[in-house]
């Protein structure tokens, strides 16, 4: 696991998600981006949780769907996390 896990609510007041929704397909997040640092892909880490995670970038793994936001990201390895449990 990457050193640098924020909140949910981290993200979008950093990030600014540009839609209110989670786009479910590819072409509607190509028509979206920017670029490819502002893609974000929802995944399920972990099936037997309830929490959900967010990671920079375009991920096929266990993806749930993805957003695009206004600022991009510039670490691949950060993970945005509402499992409370995460700590900085």
């Amino acid at each position: 696991m990457t050193d640098k896990v924020i909140s949910w609510s981290e993200w979008e007041s950093t990030y600014k998600p540009q839609q209110e929704n989670m786009l479910d397909f590819v072409d509607e997040l190509l028509e979206q981006s920017d670029s490819p640092h502002h893609i974000w892909t929802v995944v399920d880490n972990n099936p037997n949780s309830v929490y959900l995670d967010i990671l920079a970038g375009y991920h096929l793994f266990n993806r749930l769907g993805f957003f695009t936001t206004e600022e991009p990201w510039n670490d691949k390895d950060m993970v945005v996390s509402n499992d409370p449990s995460y700590k900085k």
